[in-house]
């Protein structure tokens, strides 16, 4: 019951502190012109053509890292420019087209920048919690590659559908954030992000089974993966993957956020002539 009682007593000062401690961190209390550091790390699900939407129990969840900076433009919106390092993966085994056997993983690094929209102002001081929303653009650079016999082969240069496609790609990415723990300089969020490709590529599978009569045996296999399963090769031209729809992924993080300098601060650092 003590530690219980003591447990509270520490993250009731680090949510709301007291009257003396909000005094005291005055200064770096957020502002128009507060710059902001922060970095998380994530669980990331991929969507496209290797997936099936509502399964559950196969979620296929891979990692990121990143790190963001911000710039508080006003009470209510700031500027985000982020980069980030993402893994996915995939196998159609998980997946009503099993019989094709399909599969990639992917380490890839995007950049991106946007706003971050507060739902209301940050001064306001009824609201202990103030979630956000977040969208931008960016770009992405994907790296798709599938495990064959033991060892791992870049599909993009194989041209496994007998097209060379462009493996920088546009992104658009939009989310919500929650403010769950916050100090006097550091807050942690909890985030959720989904991120759309601009490219159908992202797991190199888009459109229909090519014609392999002049592929290399390594080529043709990981274009058609049938025969692993001894069933019978698809023809040319028969549905590989999806083409009405481009690839995405959706990432829920945790990130700490450090503020790094507010006009506040500024202005104090002036009077004490530092």
């Amino acid at each position: 019951m003590y530690f219980s009682r003591v447990l509270l007593l520490i993250l009731v000062g680090v949510v709301i502190p007291f009257p003396g401690a909000g005094q005291r961190s005055e200064i770096w209390r957020e502002k128009p012109g507060t710059w902001l550091l922060n970095g998380g790390v994530g669980l990331t699900h991929y969507t496209g053509d290797l997936s099936e939407l509502g399964n559950l129990g196969h979620l296929q969840l891979g990692a990121s890292v990143n790190l963001a900076a911000a710039y508080r433009v006003s009470y209510q919106l700031s500027y985000r420019v982020e980069a980030q390092l993402y893994y996915l993966y995939a196998h159609q085994k998980y997946t009503r087209n099993y019989y094709n056997n399909l599969s990639f993983r992917s380490l890839n690094p995007d950049v991106w920048a946007g706003v971050q929209v507060d739902f209301w102002r940050v001064d306001d001081r009824y609201r202990a919690v103030i979630p956000y929303a977040l969208a931008g653009a960016g770009i992405t650079y994907i790296i798709p590659k599938a495990l064959y016999e033991g060892q791992t082969y870049s599909l993009a240069p194989l041209q496994t559908e007998g097209i060379h496609y462009n493996r920088l790609a546009g992104i658009i990415r939009y989310g919500l954030g929650l403010p769950l723990l916050t100090s006097e300089r550091l807050q942690f969020h909890l985030e959720g992000t989904y991120t759309h490709v601009l490219s159908d590529y992202l797991d190199d599978v888009s459109s229909v089974y090519p014609d392999r009569s002049n592929f290399n045996s390594l080529a043709t296999s990981l274009s058609d993966r049938r025969a692993e399963l001894g069933t019978v090769a698809n023809q040319p031209g028969e549905q590989r993957g999806n083409t009405g729809k481009n690839d995405g992924y959706f990432i829920l993080a945790g990130r700490l956020v450090f503020i790094l300098i507010t006009p506040g601060q500024r202005s104090y650092r002036r009077q004490i002539g530092r």
